[in-house]
């Protein structure tokens, strides 16, 4: 083997080894890039999930409200109901009395 021979064997080791290290830094680069956007995406998941809890909490809070409005306006309409009806039976109650008040007076 002549000197020109091990040199040329000699460069390609290196050049080996040099490609490989570049190969391992680029892919540590990478990998360490995945992880960065990994971790930004798990904080936006865990961001967004609160965010759907608030959200789940003032829309059952609305809901409830809205409830007891429609609870309250139908338990004032039976109540209007019922004091419209004991307020016309007052009435027929009065007009009777008015009606024996004249009958007697006639007789």
């Amino acid at each position: 083997m002549t000197l020109g021979g091990l040199l040329f064997i000699g460069g390609f080791v290196i050049s080996v080894f040099k490609i490989r290290d570049w190969l391992d830094q680029r892919m540590k680069a990478e990998a360490e890039a995945a992880c960065r956007e990994a971790r930004e995406a798990l904080a936006s998941a865990h961001a967004a999930h609160e965010k759907v809890a608030l959200l789940q909490a003032a829309l059952t809070a609305y809901r409830e409200t809205q409830a007891e409005r429609l609870v309250s306006r139908e338990v004032l309409r039976e109540v209007e109901d019922r004091l419209t009806g004991a307020i016309d039976r007052l009435g027929d109650r009065f007009d009777g009395l008015l009606r024996e008040v004249i009958k007697q007076r006639k007789e």
